[in-house]
C-alpha cells in the first residue's frame, strides 16, 4: 500500500489560509453588493418622489391658468430650457403625476424606469396586473418590458388576472420599522448650541440622506405642518408617510434633552391626526421624537401605555471641532 503524502504543516497553514482569504473576500463582495444595491434603491426612490413632485407642480400651474389657450405647452417649452431638462422628460412627469395621481400609491420596490414603462399602458387593469407582478417576481425593468411585448396579460386566464389583484405584500412590523439611534453625521455637522430649526433646516437641505438612514418606504408629506387646536396654531417639523405599514408619521425634532412635555404634545398632535387626518383603510398614526439625549426613567414613565403610539430615537450628529468652535465663540 502506497504511504500517505503528508503536506509540511506550512504549507497545510498556507493552504488554510487561502481558503480563509477566499471566503473573507466571498463574503465581502456580498456585503459590498447588498450595501450598494439598498443605496441605489433608496436614491431611485427619491427620484420617484422627486418626479411625481415635479409633475404635480407642473399640472397644478397648468390647472391654475386653464383659461389660457396652449399655456401647457408654452409652460413645458419654457421651463425645459429654464431647468436644461428634455421637454419629453418633463412631459413624462407630467403623464407620471397624472397616472398616479396619490403619492401614496407609488411603491418603493419599483424604480423610476419600471414606471416609464408602466404609464405607457393606457388600460388600468392591465398596468395594475403588470404592476403587481412585477412586485411579486421581483422582475427587472428589461424582464416588465418582455412580459408586456409579450402579451402576459392577454394570454393570462381572466381568473388568474382577478386573483393577482387580490395578492398584497406582508405587513410590514411596526416595531421593527423604527430604529433606536439615527446617525446623522456623514451629512450633519452642528454646533451644540444650534436651534432646533437649524437641525430641521439641515435634514431637509440634506432629504436623500435623511430618508435613506430613516429606512424604506418613507416619503415626505409635508415639513413645519400647521395644525389648529381650540384656536392656537401648531407646527410639526415633518409629516412622513409609511408605505408598508401603511400610516402617518408625525417627526418631532429636539436639539436638546427629552422630557415629558415633549411626548405629551406629541400624543397630542396623533390625537388630532388619528380624528382628522387619518384615512380609514390607514392604520393609527404614529409619532417618532428624534432628540439629542432621552433619559431611560423619563421615557419609561412618560410612555406608559403609548409604546405603540410614540417612538423615541436618539441622533448622532459631527460636532465641529474645538478650533472651530473656539473661531466661533471669538466673534461673538
Amino acid at each position: 500500500m502506497p504511504k500517505k503524502e503528508h503536506l509540511p504543516s506550512e504549507k497545510k497553514h498556507s493552504l488554510s489560509s487561502e481558503q480563509g482569504y477566499k471566503d473573507l473576500l466571498q463574503e465581502l463582495k456580498s456585503i459590498l453588493a447588498k450595501g450598494q444595491y439598498e443605496a441605489y434603491k433608496s436614491v431611485d426612490n427619491i427620484r420617484v418622489q422627486t418626479y411625481w413632485q415635479l409633475g404635480e407642480r407642473i399640472v397644478r400651474e397648468e390647472l391654475n391658468n386653464k383659461d389660457r389657450a396652449d399655456y401647457g405647452k408654452y409652460l413645458v417649452d419654457n421651463l425645459a430650457v429654464d431647468l436644461g431638462v428634455k421637454r419629453q422628460r418633463l412631459y413624462e412627469f407630467v403623464q407620471f403625476y397624472r397616472v398616479y395621481p396619490i403619492v401614496r400609491s407609488l411603491i418603493g420596490q419599483l424604480s423610476w424606469t419600471h414606471y416609464l414603462a408602466l404609464i405607457d399602458i393606457d388600460n388600468t387593469e392591465k398596468r395594475l396586473f403588470y404592476e403587481s407582478q412585477a412586485i411579486r417576481s421581483s422582475w427587472s425593468v428589461r424582464e416588465l418590458k418582455k412580459q408586456i411585448k409579450a402579451n402576459l396579460y392577454e394570454n393570462t386566464p381572466r381568473q388568474e388576472v382577478l386573483d393577482t389583484y387580490k395578492s398584497k405584500l406582508p405587513a410590514v412590523d411596526t416595531q421593527k420599522v423604527f430604529k433606536n439611534t439615527y446617525d446623522f453625521r456623514p451629512f450633519i455637522e452642528l454646533h451644540p448650541e444650534k436651534s432646533e430649526k437649524a437641525l430641521e433646516n439641515k435634514i431637509l437641505e440634506n432629504f436623500e440622506m435623511f430618508l435613506r438612514e430613516l429606512g424604506e418606504d418613507f416619503s415626505i408629506l409635508g415639513r413645519q405642518v400647521p395644525l389648529k387646536i381650540d384656536g392656537e396654531t401648531h407646527y410639526i417639523d415633518v409629516v412622513l408617510y409609511h408605505r408598508g405599514i401603511p400610516c402617518i408619521v408625525l417627526v418631532d425634532l429636539k436639539i436638546g434633552k427629552l422630557d415629558s412635555r415633549d411626548i405629551g404634545q406629541m400624543n397630542k398632535y396623533i390625537g388630532y391626526y388619528r380624528r382628522n387626518k387619518q384615512y380609514e383603510h390607514e392604520k393609527d398614526t404614529i409619532g417618532l421624537l428624534i432628540c439629542r439625549e432621552a433619559g431611560r426613567e423619563e421615557i419609561a414613565y412618560a410612555l406608559d401605555g403609548l409604546e405603540e403610539k410614540i417612538f423615541i430615537a436618539k441622533y448622532k450628529v459631527k460636532l465641529p471641532s474645538d478650533e472651530k468652535i473656539k473661531k466661533a465663540i471669538k466673534k461673538l
